[in-house]
């Protein structure tokens, strides 16, 4: 009997501890999760500035355009004096066919002043690309309070203007639309990814009681479980600036099939504020980077889409990579190269490029663990760590970097304290040992000196030709640091590519676009001799883009807010005048109203220069249109050098034409809004930042370099602290409690305590290089940082605790004292540590998912 129930007693704890953890996530979700199913999302279409009042009986309209679903609409009200009593009827028509789609009837009483007062529509509204709505707001008054409703100062960029009692208002009326709700999706992700940490935590009491699997193995499986939990609930773009990684493995991938395409367009060196990802592989909701419960569900509804697009299709965005080193990148490129010969979406892409980094990172831990001659503890408590976690289920590069610095440690703790110190090491061992070391050296340079630390192997581990074998390993690892950290592989590999080149040029049959049905251009209806002479005669931004409206458009008075959207994209870059003047007079309105010669010229030569310069020349300029039609001649006008004259002086380049005939001007301003969105997000450094602490500046201002540290300590010291376990997570906007924290250092404690009487330990001149080693990557690391500081901080710039973790193993065990020897069995306190991993991991992951939700 007692031999059978000691043969069920894994099972039954396993069965027990997953009882009892299903049962603290079903509480879990009945007292913090099940309250916020309902959930929304919403946007602003446009906001309050002013206001106008509506008396009793009169109707405010506003004609809009929206995409999504429509749930409730909020609108904003001022009361110019008392508190309003009555009803409020909204109603919510289709502005095209005049049909009701949907009402509201709010009571007055409850609306607050200036803040969004939500009204439920019956029935919520489905989205259509483009429709236009039609919103009508009447108040009902039952006292003499009346009401104001709030609309921009002025007709909104892009959009219609408002009206009251039919009477035209300067503004567009204020509104927000809720257009999604989370509902039951939030309790199924919640129980879902909260029974599977507790079903892993059950497995690891099961594998650690019964004593059934290999450690390396149990490690393996439990890196790889809980790094896909952490996949999920700090999706792609997550982690900490998973961006520019993500940009880095589409680009390298687009490279790939680029270089496997029969197309003539050869992709070239790509710079680093620049790139490549597939036609389509875009979304904002899933390019969050602040993640929400609506992240989840957007990541978990696309799992499984395919797309149409070419394996070798490819889109150019203006997005920073990370830089020229892309030897980090290759197991994540090729994932998401898979992805497009297999025809998937962009959410599988992401998902199949984290799953090949965390695969690889669970490999090289587990191998760590069963190469380490002692201290496997330390290599499962960093394994195990929410921040490594976090890093390995992502496009980080620190995910390879981490798992062969892992790996490499204890091949070299094996190779040079191991139990057979006067044996050569197996060929595939060997292998192992160097194929890291190489690997790591290039991957950051601050941890070149853990890579340089095999020359403290001894001879004999290293067989036949040691000098030879520890030299040559060192030249290649200082080869490729320079050469991959400095591009010239880069160079070397692609010098015969050449630049970036455009697609083959248009043929003379696609650009010449003659249509018989196409209408006459002609000039505007209206002359307008006086303005005409205004704007063609006085060069500026903003009369480049009024003749582009006047001339193209026949609008003699375009809106403000249009103009100086324009005006801006031109100053910032985000286009050239010539794929702005493309974008009118090859737009699908206009494409086909070219026919007569005369009348290109005078409207496109007018709008571009001001002036038509193939009057008294048409013999240097109607053959170009007579072969090309008005793409060529065009492409003619921007290569003059009055052209590149006329617009050098306002300080722009004209640049080319675009690939895309026609060329919708909405889709352009989309391009626009969506770089400065990007541009927003990244940092740029002004004249302050560029003076930062150099070493002759430290040399000459060691006090304040010392204030600087100490500032740092002071101010940002619980941050290192909470990013060197996993405190703080994604972009350091997750925090765990700081009850985990303390957990989490107190495992690392007892992982580095060493066991009573141990037989192999780090010692001799070999253990001190070992410590210095570790000492010199970390200085390298916080110098990187002081380098990178402007003189104007106060405190280092970007300086985290993750930073250290790829040496935290060998400083743990080489740096620690042996007199705190303190552990009596080393595998019972393997199995104790184990346990306890799990489980708090377990606590880890449901501690993220109630950040996210309280968001």
């Amino acid at each position: 009997m007692k031999q059978q129930w000691k043969n069920h007693k894994p099972l039954l704890a396993a069965l027990a501890t997953l009882v009892v953890l299903l049962a603290g996530v079903v509480l879990i979700w009945l007292a913090q999760v099940r309250p916020n199913v309902g959930k929304g999302r919403s946007e602003i279409i446009t906001d309050f500035l002013r206001a106008e009042l509506i008396h009793d009986g009169e109707t405010a309209e506003q004609v809009f355009t929206y995409d999504k679903d429509i749930l409730t609409i909020g609108l904003e009200f001022y009361l110019p004096g008392a508190q309003p009593s009555g009803e409020l009827d909204v109603v919510l028509y289709d502005a095209d066919t005049g049909e009701e789609l949907a009402r509201s009837v709010g009571t007055m009483d409850y609306i607050v002043p200036d803040q969004y007062t939500t009204l439920g529509l019956d029935p919520a509204v489905t989205g259509q690309e483009g429709r236009r709505y039609r919103l009508t707001v009447t108040p009902h008054y039952t006292t003499d309070a009346i009401l104001a409703v709030g609309h921009s100062d002025g007709v909104a960029l892009w959009k219609e203007q408002m009206s009251v009692a039919d009477r035209a208002v300067d503004g567009t009326m204020a509104m927000q639309i809720t257009y999604q709700r989370i509902g039951g999706y939030l309790t199924r992700f919640f129980l879902v990814v909260g029974g599977f940490a507790a079903l892993l935590a059950a497995f690891a009491v099961w594998a650690v009681l019964s004593k059934k699997l290999a450690l390396h193995r149990l490690i393996f499986v439990l890196v790889l479980g809980f790094g896909l939990l952490y996949s999920f609930v700090l999706p792609p773009y997550a982690a900490p600036d998973e961006k520019y990684h993500i940009n880095q493995s589409f680009t390298l991938a687009c490279r790939w099939a680029n270089d496997l395409s029969r197309g003539e367009w050869r992709m070239g060196k790509v710079p680093t504020t620049t790139s490549f990802r597939r036609v389509g592989d875009e979304d904002a909701d899933l390019q969050d980077e602040n993640t929400t419960v609506f992240t989840w569900e957007k990541f978990t509804s696309e799992l499984f889409t395919t797309t149409d697009q070419p394996f070798d299709s490819h889109q150019e965005y203006n997005e920073l990579q990370t830089d020229q080193n892309p030897l980090l990148y290759v197991v994540s490129a090729a994932a998401v190269f898979l992805a497009y010969v297999l025809h998937l979406g962009f959410a599988p892409a992401l998902f199949l490029g984290r799953l090949a980094n965390l695969l690889l990172f669970a490999a090289l831990a587990a191998l760590a663990v069963k190469v380490a001659p002692f201290g496997k503890r330390v290599f499962t408590v960093a394994a195990l760590l929410p921040m490594t976690l976090h890093l390995a289920a992502s496009f980080s590069r620190d995910a390879p970097l981490l798992g062969l610095c892992f790996a490499f440690t204890a091949l070299l703790l094996d190779a040079a304290f191991g139990p057979e110190k006067q044996k050569a090491l197996s060929p595939a061992r060997l292998a192992l040992l160097l194929g890291c070391g190489v690997l790591l050296a290039p991957g950051k340079l601050v941890y070149l000196p853990l890579a340089a630390l095999l020359l403290v192997v001894p001879a004999a581990r290293l067989g036949r030709h040691a000098k030879a074998k520890k030299c040559g390993y060192l030249a290649v690892c200082l080869a490729l640091a320079l050469l991959l950290n400095t591009g010239l592989l880069a160079d070397t590999l692609h010098s015969g590519a050449g630049a970036q080149t455009e697609t083959a040029e248009t043929t003379a049959e696609a650009a010449n676009i003659e249509d018989t049905d196409r209408t006459p251009k002609g000039r505007p209806e209206e002359r307008d001799a006086d303005y005409e002479v205004e704007i063609c005669t006085v060069n500026t931004t903003e009369n480049f883009l009024r003749r582009l409206y006047y001339f193209i458009d026949n609008t003699r008075d375009p809106a403000q807010s249009e103009l100086d959207f324009w005006v801006q994209a031109l100053n910032d870059g985000d286009v050239t005048p010539a794929v702005l003047e493309q974008s009118f007079f090859l737009s699908p309105e206009h494409i086909n109203e070219y026919n007569d010669i005369s009348d290109f010229y005078w409207n496109v030569c007018s709008a571009l220069l001001g002036t038509n310069v193939s009057y008294g020349n048409e013999d240097a300029f109607y053959p170009y249109f007579e072969q090309g039609g008005p793409v060529l001649a065009y492409k003619q006008l921007l290569g003059l050098d009055s052209t590149q004259t006329y617009f050098a002086e306002l300080g722009l380049e004209v640049g080319s034409m675009d690939d895309r005939i026609p060329l919708d001007r909405a889709e352009l301003a989309k391009e626009v809004e969506a770089a400065r969105a990007t541009r927003s997000t990244q940092s740029t450094a002004d004249e302050a930042d560029k003076t930062t602490y150099t070493p002759g500046y430290i040399l000459r201002h060691p006090v304040a370099t010392v204030m600087l540290f100490v500032r740092s300590a002071v101010e940002n010291g619980d941050h290192y602290i909470r990013t060197l376990v996993g405190g703080s997570l994604s972009y350091y906007t997750v925090d765990l409690a700081w009850g985990w924290v303390v957990v989490l250092y107190l495992l690392l404690a007892y992982a580095a305590l060493p066991v009573q009487g141990a037989a192999l330990a780090p010692c001799g001149k070999a253990r001190g290089w070992c410590c210095a080693a570790t000492v010199v990557s970390c200085l390298l690391a916080v110098a990187g940082c002081l380098l990178w500081t402007p003189t104007h901080y106060e405190t280092l710039y970007g300086l985290q605790g993750r930073y250290f973790l790829p040496v935290l193993p060998l400083l743990l065990l080489t740096c620690l004292p042996r007199r705190l020897a303190a552990v009596p069995d080393e595998d019972t306190a393997q199995s104790h540590l184990t346990l306890a991993l799990a489980l708090v991991q377990a606590g880890v992951v449901v501690n993220i998912m109630l950040a996210v939700i309280a968001r």
